[in-house]
């Protein structure tokens, strides 16, 4: 995913994306997963990808002819990321077969695409895939077929309250170097979804009017394991944090707990 936004310019903001990492936290635990955000490689994408697969097999003593990663992927909001990832995959006979995560619906050219949250649908292709289970089982996904593209029943939106989500898997990133301004930064998700209307957000459209809080516990735990990794910026991904600090006061373990001091900034309404 190396694209970026006009008001987060990476000479100043090379954000890490959480989603990455929250979608190798929740595969199940006999899979190795790797990820890359190429916002840090904007320029070099197509030399990072051939580095990094080419990197992943050697550290396994395998060549290129072997079928290793057995899986790949990009998360993208548009096509054109996704396509050029594609692309240097097929060209170098990296990987024939790519896998996408991501929130829009796929294009003509993708294999196969989760639409919506990532996290369960992506675990559940996995499985389909290893157990060779008819695709159509699995919620929330479009695929190629010989008929062409199929979409199958919606996923429900998730409640996060109850630990349905896992916490992301900050050790399966394989590149460095995520800072904002001058600090090393990361992640935070405190909560999920939104009730307001801002015309420039699709998330009303994803996921329907629905707010949901992370348990405040799996927060301050998220804080530290971040601040462990070197972290000293934090960045809230919540679009209505307010709502959750609300909530936090009037629990016992609140994130002054963590003892990690860092800098915030977040980017919400309410």
């Amino acid at each position: 995913m190396p694209d970026s936004f006009e008001h987060t310019p990476t000479v100043a903001i090379r954000m890490p994306n959480g989603a990455l990492t929250s979608l190798a936290g929740n595969v199940d635990a006999h899979h190795e997963v790797s990820v890359a955000d190429l916002v840090l490689a904007q320029s070099a994408v197509r030399q990072t990808v051939e580095q990094l697969v080419r990197g992943l097999r050697a550290g396994c003593g395998r060549t290129i002819g072997h079928d290793l990663p057995a899986r790949d992927g990009a998360s993208a909001h548009r096509a054109h990321p996704l396509d050029a990832t594609r692309g240097v995959c097929r060209r170098r006979r990296l990987r024939p077969e790519p896998r996408a995560a991501g929130m829009d619906a796929p294009g003509p050219r993708r294999a196969r695409s989760c639409a919506g949250e990532d996290e369960l649908t992506f675990r559940e292709l996995l499985r389909a895939l290893d157990q060779k289970r008819p695709l159509s089982s699995v919620a929330g996904l479009w695929f190629r077929d010989r008929d062409g593209f199929t979409q199958t029943p919606p996923r429900p939106v998730t409640a996060v309250e109850h630990d349905t989500i896992a916490p992301p898997k900050r050790s399966a990133r394989v590149l460095s170097g995520y800072t904002m301004l001058g600090r090393q930064v990361d992640v935070i998700e405190t909560s999920r979804g939104c009730t307001f209307d801002c015309s420039f957000c699709s998330i009303i459209e994803m996921r329907g009017r629905n707010f949901h809080r992370f348990p405040i516990r799996r927060v301050i735990a998220d804080i530290a394991d971040a601040r462990r990794r070197g972290a000293r910026a934090h960045a809230s991904s919540s679009t209505t944090t307010s709502r959750w600090t609300s909530s936090a006061s009037g629990r016992s373990a609140r994130p002054s707990s963590t003892r990690v001091s860092p800098t915030w900034t977040t980017w919400c309404r309410g």
